[in-house]
C-alpha cells in the first residue's frame, strides 16, 4: 500500500501533471533557497507548482494568485529537504532496487507498466530522472516521519478502554473539516503570540464573511493541508486532532468555530460536511484441520507427492484425520492437535491454501494441493458467522487514537525542524522575500 502522498502524486502524474505538458525550453537551473547545507532548486518548484496545480483542479480549488502559490510550494518543499536531510542522518536510505518497486507501484496506480510510465514522463516534456528522486524524497520523508514520530507513538489498552466508555452515537458520525492554522514558534515572545493572534482573528472574521474557506487557508495557513484549500478529509470524531474533537459536534454544516489555541498555535476550522456511520461487523470464520507434507533431504518432491496422496487414500478408507495428523504432519504448529488450525478468519493463509478451504463443504476433505510450504490435505470441520461488531470497533478506536497522537507528534517535530533549520531564500519575487520575513530561518 503506497503511502497517503505517494498516491496523490501517482494519480497527479500521468494526469494533471503530465497533460501540462513542458515542451518549451526551460530556463538554466538556479539556487531559490538555501536549507541547511542543502538547496531548493527553481526545477523543483516548477515541478511543484505543476503538481499543485493539479491538486488544486482535483478539488475544484481555483488556482491562487502565483505569489501565493509559490511561497506554500516553496515552503513545503523546504520541509521537505529537511525531512530527507533528517533521513540522511538517521541512516535511512532508499537503494535503487527498492525505488524501482515503489515507481512500479506508482505507475500500476495509473494502469501502466514501468515503461510506459516512462515514456509517457518523457514524451511530455518531463525530466524522469527527476520525477524518481522526487519519489525517493516521499518515501524517504515517510520513512523518517515513522522512525522519529510513528515510532514514539504509544496507544494503551487503557487508552482504548477510555476512548469507549466516552464514546456517544455520535462517534460514529463522520465529520469533514477545512482547517487554517497560524502557527507560532515554540519559545515565541508575547509579541510574536499577540501577532498571530491579531492574524488568526482577521481571518477568522473573513471566512465568517463568506470569503472562500480554502483560498484563506492556501493563501495563509501553515498546515500541511494548506495546499490542499486546508481540507482534512473525512474522519471520525476520536481521529480528529484533540483540539478539535470538542467542537465539530456542535457545528452544522457550513459553520465556522471560534478560534482554537494548541500547541501549533491558532487554528480555525469549519465544517464542510458531516455523514452518519456506524455498521455492524461480521466475519466469516472456518474451523479447519490440515497435514502438511514438506519435501526434505530424504523425501524429495516425487516421494512427498506421492507420501500424501497415500495419506489422502488412508482418510478416505475410514483411518482418522487427527491421528495421521499427529503422527505424519510437518506443521509443528497443529501438529500435536491433530492438525486442528482453530477458528479463523479469510486472509489468515496462503492464498492457496485459503481458495483450497473456500471450495470445501462442511466435512469435506480436499485433494492434495502444493503451497509454497509444502503438500497439504485440508478438511473443514465447520463455518459460522460471528459477530465482531465490538472487535471492529476497538480495533478502529485504537488505529483513530494512533493516528490522532501522530499527528499531533508530527506537527510539533516538523515544527521544531524548521524552526531549528538555517533557510537562506534567493528569489526575488516579492511574496518570497514576504516568506523570508514571515517564517523563522533558524
Amino acid at each position: 500500500m503506497l503511502p497517503k502522498s505517494l498516491q496523490s502524486l501517482a494519480a497527479l502524474l500521468a494526469g494533471s501533471l503530465i497533460a501540462a505538458s513542458v515542451t518549451a525550453a526551460e530556463p538554466l537551473d538556479r539556487i531559490i533557497a538555501v536549507v541547511n547545507d542543502g538547496v531548493v532548486l527553481q526545477s523543483e518548484m516548477d515541478r511543484s507548482i505543476k503538481i499543485a496545480e493539479g491538486q488544486l483542479r482535483e478539488r475544484n480549488i481555483a488556482r491562487p494568485p502565483e505569489s501565493v502559490l509559490q511561497t506554500q510550494v516553496l515552503e513545503r518543499l523546504i520541509l521537505t529537504r529537511l525531512q530527507t536531510q533528517r533521513a540522511a542522518e538517521a541512516g535511512i536510505r532508499i537503494d535503487d532496487r527498492e525505488l524501482n518497486e515503489v515507481l512500479t507501484a506508482v505507475a500500476a496506480q495509473n494502469k501502466l507498466s514501468l515503461q510506459q510510465f516512462i515514456d509517457v514522463i518523457k514524451k511530455d516534456g518531463l525530466d524522469y530522472a527527476s520525477i524518481r528522486e522526487q519519489i525517493r524524497d516521499e518515501v524517504l520523508s515517510q520513512r523518517v516521519r515513522q522512525k522519529e514520530v510513528g515510532s514514539r507513538v504509544l496507544v494503551t489498552e487503557q487508552d482504548v478502554d477510555l476512548a469507549l466508555t466516552n464514546a456517544t452515537a455520535e462517534d460514529e458520525t463522520e465529520y469533514r473539516l477545512a482547517h487554517i492554522l497560524v502557527s507560532v514558534p515554540d519559545g515565541a515572545s508575547s509579541e510574536i503570540r499577540e501577532a498571530a493572534r491579531t492574524k488568526a482573528r482577521r481571518l477568522l472574521e473573513q471566512a465568517r464573511k463568506g470569503e472562500d474557506f480554502s483560498q484563506l487557508a492556501i493563501a495563509n495557513s501553515d498546515g500541511q493541508q494548506a495546499l490542499q484549500g486546508g481540507d482534512l478529509d473525512w474522519r471520525k470524531n476520536d481521529n480528529l486532532p484533540t483540539a478539535f474533537a470538542a467542537v465539530a459536534p456542535k457545528l452544522k454544516v457550513g459553520d465556522v468555530a471560534d478560534i482554537i489555541e494548541s500547541g501549533s498555535g491558532y487554528n480555525i476550522i469549519k465544517l464542510t460536511d458531516k455523514r452518519e456511520g456506524g455498521e455492524r461487523t461480521t466475519v466469516s470464520e472456518t474451523k479447519a484441520q490440515h497435514i502438511l507434507l514438506m519435501p526434505n533431504a530424504i523425501r524429495d518432491e516425487d516421494a512427498t507427492r506421492a507420501q500424501i496422496r497415500e495419506l489422502r487414500e488412508r482418510i478416505e478408507k475410514g483411518e482418522d484425520f487427527a491421528a495421521l495428523a499427529k503422527k505424519f504432519s510437518d506443521d509443528p504448529g497443529s501438529k500435536n492437535g491433530g492438525g486442528d488450525l482453530g477458528w479463523q478468519p479469510p486472509g489468515v493463509f496462503a492464498p492457496e491454501f485459503q481458495k483450497a478451504l473456500d471450495e470445501l463443504k462442511p466435512n469435506e476433505i480436499s485433494a492434495p494441493f502444493r503451497t509454497q510450504f509444502g503438500w497439504h490435505i485440508a478438511k473443514v470441520n465447520e463455518r459460522r458467522d460471528r459477530d465482531a461488531t465490538a472487535e471492529a470497533r476497538r480495533g478502529r478506536a485504537r488505529q483513530a487514537i494512533s493516528q490522532r497522537k501522530e499527528a499531533e507528534e508530527y506537527e510539533t517535530w516538523v515544527r521544531r525542524l524548521r524552526e531549528d533549520a538555517y533557510v537562506e531564500y534567493r528569489m526575488t519575487p516579492t511574496a518570497l522575500d514576504d516568506a523570508a520575513a514571515a517564517k523563522p530561518a533558524g
